[in-house]
């Protein structure tokens, strides 16, 4: 199995045409493009789902991609090309957005840290 970003000696990964402006030839390895090993690649990125799950309100739960918590519980998830939403572990939901800074500034008090051993 091949990586599905190489084509014709090309990577098509969006974050090489973001790099490099187009597909590029440059970031191409021949022995991990055209191998089983090519998540290796350290340009390699799954592609984002397509959709947000129906429990996703884009005017309640989106927010910007570069959101950052060092929270061990809190994760970004991204949906399409450029929509973004707040996911918490610990509790298994997604994190509207007036509570994402909460996670951001206070994420040390959070109760929930205790549920994951983390506190």
């Amino acid at each position: 199995m091949s990586c599905p970003f190489y084509s014709n000696g090309l990577c098509y990964n969006p974050s090489v045409v973001s790099t490099y402006g187009r597909p590029s030839s440059a970031v191409v390895k021949q022995e991990v493009c055209n191998t089983k090993s090519y998540r290796e690649c350290d340009y390699f990125a799954d592609p984002p789902d397509q959709e947000a799950p129906k429990e996703v309100y884009p005017i309640i739960h989106k927010i910007a991609c570069t959101v950052y918590s060092e929270c061990p519980n809190f994760l970004v998830r991204r949906f399409g090309e450029e929509d973004c939403v707040a996911y918490c572990k610990a509790v298994e939901k997604y994190i509207p957005r007036n509570s994402v800074a909460k996670c951001v500034e206070l994420w040390n008090n959070c109760p929930y840290l205790s549920l994951t051993g983390e506190k």
